[in-house]
């Protein structure tokens, strides 16, 4: 994981994360060179500064164990922080001991005394791989519908990786995670790329309803009036009594007709 350099205080180096999520102050440095991967079993302690009293319990927030030694497989979080803490260690040496702050001002400290790194994809032989995509895909949607969208999107895209390599018996659950994935994009605000992300959906399956919906509403998220309108009549044609498509449907067709006369405004004003 790719990490940012920033300024700090008392000599301690300090990385923002990509995504600008957390920043890391390293208060010990580690050893060695190697760091931890997905599915690696890491013995960690997690201590939350910003909350008084975390004695060998779970805190609010997190399903792992903090104030105590305990091993978890990276990747396994269940909570919005849980994943802060696996991004962490993607980015730490064994022995290292950091600070991490998160966006919305949370502080917890993070050691790191070992890990061992788990399989590769590339280890894992088929019917593991489906097992453990098929479990990702069960917590992911589980996450999901608990408002956690961070937590389902790292399931669905392990799933996703998972199932990069395995032939065609896999190829209606790639597309379910794609779209799945696309849903996760809605929620956290990212219409191009929910957009592409059904596309690439709809170009396997054309009928897939509930991509024609989402790239519907991302495509209205930027204002894409006349293409929303295009996929919510489509999806109207497939399925007649979808009532949220109907809805969608008015809107965007309203959005279309404001658009064109805005347009018509503006082409009047330049032959005045």
């Amino acid at each position: 994981m790719d990490a940012k350099e920033t300024s700090s205080s008392c000599n301690h180096p300090s990385w923002q994360s990509p995504d600008g999520s957390f920043i890391k102050t390293i208060l010990e440095k580690g050893s060695g060179v190697d760091k931890p991967k997905e599915c690696s079993i890491c013995k960690i302690f997690v201590d939350p500064l910003s909350i008084s009293s975390a004695d060998s319990c779970t805190i609010k927030g997190f399903s792992y164990p903090t104030g105590c030694w305990f091993q978890a497989e990276l990747g396994e979080g269940e909570t919005p922080l849980d994943c802060l803490v696996d991004q962490c260690l993607e980015t730490m040496l064994s022995g290292e001991v950091c600070q991490v702050e998160t966006a919305k001002g949370m502080k917890f400290k993070l050691r790191m005394a070992s890990f061992e790194n788990g399989k590769e994809p590339w280890e894992i032989d088929t019917n593991e791989k489906i097992q453990r995509a098929m479990r990702d895909h069960e917590k992911g949607g589980k996450a999901y519908r608990e408002g956690c969208i961070e937590v389902a999107e790292r399931r669905y895209s392990r799933a996703l990786r998972l199932l990069a390599c395995i032939p065609e018996e896999a190829v209606k659950e790639r597309i379910t995670l794609l779209a799945n994935l696309a849903a996760c994009d809605l929620k956290m605000g990212r219409m191009s790329e929910a957009d592409k992300r059904c596309s690439r959906v709809l170009e396997k399956e054309p009928g897939y309803v509930k991509a024609l919906y989402r790239r519907g509403m991302a495509r209205a998220g930027m204002s894409d009036w006349k293409g929303a309108r295009k996929d919510f009549e489509a999806l109207l044609r497939l399925d007649p009594a979808n009532k949220e498509a109907q809805r969608e449907l008015i809107k965007a067709r309203e959005g279309e007709k404001k658009e064109q006369l805005k347009i018509s405004k503006a082409l009047g004003k330049m032959f005045i």
